[in-house]
């Protein structure tokens, strides 16, 4: 283990509360460009003040992560009265391709202003990493409680709505696929269990997610299993134990024999669920949406679990495993 982790490793002895505020001062000394600027761009809109939300820069974000980030944002923005926009184009994210704003890829713009005219107006405040920490105290973590869940879902469904493309995908996916009479099972492999990374929640193995989903299929005898994963050994196995239970999306892909020494998103073993960085994105945000509507949401704690379980609606159960973290 070298120095830096080490490190991080005692870090992660102390309270959350002093985490957060070391990570707050850590980011304000060796990244000033996350720091929150109040800026001028022109005479335009004098009475309103718009919050751009920046994703962080070199960031090896997900797109759930970058979703959760987001809220987390929204819901800074709603506490000081900003009316808030996100820039996925000045600022860039692993999903940019071309000059566009790579959120509307995924996503519609969360305000009815656009970048183009938020950029001419006076009062604008570029985002700040000091938001994660004074948003909503529901969002201050990627919180599974149920409470924290519906109040996420109300705030998601007022600002949050998929992009055309995103419903495109989707409805395509219905034709073969009743996510509300399945049981969705989501499971992370790859880097997770490779690096186990210090301070993220530890995962269940394939053999405890199993016996968890087997005591919903006592009570549903003809439920399917939606399976959601990137990693073929996990698929692989999963499907020796469960067989034709099994439904999976018809462009699934799985990265064959991870063996990485860096995360996910930095390494190219990416490129094995896709070479294009929006089709990628898009079928990783299907699978999440489908999984948000299974009648069951069985996994371990990441971005994508917490993602389709704030989706979901409060009949849903969900069994999320609490395995402490890594």
């Amino acid at each position: 283990m070298n120095l830096k982790k080490k490190m991080k490793k005692i870090l992660y002895l102390f309270p959350v509360k002093w985490i957060n505020k070391f990570y707050l001062f850590y980011n304000r000394i060796f990244y000033p460009e996350l720091v929150e600027r109040k800026m001028s761009f022109g005479e335009k809109n004098e009475d309103k003040i718009f919050y751009v939300i920046r994703p962080r820069k070199n960031s090896v974000e997900g797109l759930m992560a970058l979703l959760f980030y987001v809220i987390q944002q929204i819901g800074y923005a709603e506490k000081n009265n900003y009316i808030p926009v996100v820039d996925f184009k000045n600022y860039k994210t692993q999903y940019n391709i071309a000059d566009e704003n790579a959120w509307e890829c995924f996503f519609e713009q969360i305000s009815n202003y656009s970048l183009d005219e938020v950029y001419q107006s006076k009062n604008v405040v570029l985002s700040g990493i000091n938001a994660i920490y004074d948003t909503y105290s529901y969002l201050y973590n990627k919180s599974f409680d149920k409470d924290d869940l519906q109040k996420t879902h109300l705030l998601a469904k007022k600002y949050i709505k998929f992009s055309k493309k995103a419903y495109e995908f989707y409805n395509k996916e219905l034709k073969h696929i009743s996510p509300q009479k399945n049981i969705g099972l989501y499971l992370r492999g790859t880097d997770y269990i490779n690096l186990k990374p210090i301070g993220e929640p530890i995962q269940p193995t394939v053999a405890q997610a199993i016996e968890h989903v087997n005591t919903y299929i006592e009570n549903e005898k003809n439920a399917n299993v939606f399976l959601v994963t990137e990693d073929e050994r996990i698929y692989k196995e999963v499907k020796s134990n469960l067989g034709e239970r099994i439904v999976i999306v018809s462009f699934d892909n799985y990265i064959k024999n991870y063996s990485e020494r860096d995360f996910l998103a930095n390494g190219h073993s990416l490129t094995q669920l896709g070479e294009n960085a929006h089709i990628r994105g898009l079928n990783y945000l299907v699978k999440i949406m489908l999984l948000s509507n299974c009648k069951y949401i069985v996994g371990g704690k990441t971005c994508g679990s917490w993602a389709a379980c704030m989706l979901a609606d409060e009949s849903t159960k969900i069994d999320i495993f609490e395995l402490g973290n890594y």
